[in-house]
């Protein structure tokens, strides 16, 4: 069998073939300009069975069984132009018929209790779910953590209590990332003509751009830490696993209050993490993390938290 795993990435597209322990990287900038080579690239390795490719998640199922509704769940794009290259790939995963299945965000899995998601959307995209199931078959099934995503875009934070994830902070909910405002004052959040550009930007990439410095490693740890000390109130823990492009410039910031470790990937963890939970959804030798996770539990959609008050508020013309 071989299982392959895929993360779109802010800035590259994780490959990883799970039996072979190859990985590869493409440019994003690439996949959005020419998607039939990358459809290309996915068929020349002559897969059984695919996973990822799903932005804020979606419960499991076939790409091939996508619709327009579930596309917009993914990518939350009110703007159909702007989502057009996740779009084409997707169309031609269905032409090819490729063997493609959703992963859940945090959001779906019901090991999170309800009260947990009031008024959320983002509490860890499908890729941080990836990095969990990495997680577990590194350092067991049973396994107490936080872990920290230190992306690009973004930092997310899951906490995850003998091995099922039992909360998370989306990057786009919780505390400043690299190049993302993330959470915004909600003083500020008035003042502002908020758009999916307005998220990528304000982060701390741009606070050191005003300062005139390249990258200041100490305040970004500072960050870090809001975020792991936040998920301590729901899982008592001292062990952190830190993932991501930043992840080895606050390790020893994180070391300080912390057991914390860089979780051993062989290529981008999410998208090796996306290997391992294809490879439990075909019922291979990972099909017990698949358990733990209660993946194929996972239901419902991003919008079901939602308080009537905040429901009625929000532009959802495109979902009647």
């Amino acid at each position: 069998m071989v299982s392959v795993g895929i993360d779109a990435g802010t800035k590259s597209y994780g490959i990883f073939i799970f039996e072979e322990g190859k990985s590869y990287e493409i440019d994003s900038e690439v996949v959005r300009s020419n998607p039939e080579e990358f459809i290309h690239f996915l068929e020349e390795i002559d897969f059984e069975i695919a996973a990822g490719l799903s932005g804020y998640g979606l419960p499991v199922k076939e790409l091939s069984e996508v619709d327009d509704k579930d596309l917009f769940y993914m990518t939350l794009n009110l703007d159909r132009d702007s989502s057009i290259g996740l779009r084409k790939v997707i169309k031609l995963i269905k032409d090819r018929k490729l063997k493609i299945y959703t992963i859940p965000g945090v959001i779906h899995l019901q090991t999170v209790p309800e009260h947990r998601k009031i008024n959320r959307i983002d509490m860890g995209t499908y890729d941080k779910v990836c990095s969990v199931a990495l997680s577990l078959y590194r350092y067991g099934l049973d396994e107490s953590f936080i872990l920290a995503e230190l992306g690009y875009g973004f930092n997310a934070f899951i906490a995850v209590d003998r091995g099922r994830i039992v909360d998370g902070i989306g990057g786009s909910s919780g505390f400043l990332g690299y190049s993302s405002i993330s959470a915004i004052d909600g003083e500020l959040a008035c003042l502002l003509d908020v758009t999916k550009k307005t998220i990528f930007s304000g982060g701390l990439k741009s606070y050191f751009s005003d300062k005139g410095e390249v990258f200041n490693a100490e305040i970004f740890a500072e960050w870090v830490l809001k975020g792991i000390h936040a998920l301590r109130a729901v899982v008592k823990t001292d062990r952190v696993i830190l993932s991501g492009r930043f992840a080895r410039d606050v390790l020893k910031y994180v070391k300080r209050d912390f057991d914390a470790e860089i979780l051993k990937s062989r290529g981008k963890a999410s998208a090796e993490g996306a290997s391992i939970i294809a490879n439990g959804l075909a019922g291979g030798e990972c099909r017990e993390i698949i358990e733990r996770l209660d993946l194929l539990n996972a239901r419902g959609t991003i919008f079901d938290y939602l308080t009537m008050d905040i429901k009625k508020s929000i532009r959802l013309n495109n979902l009647s």
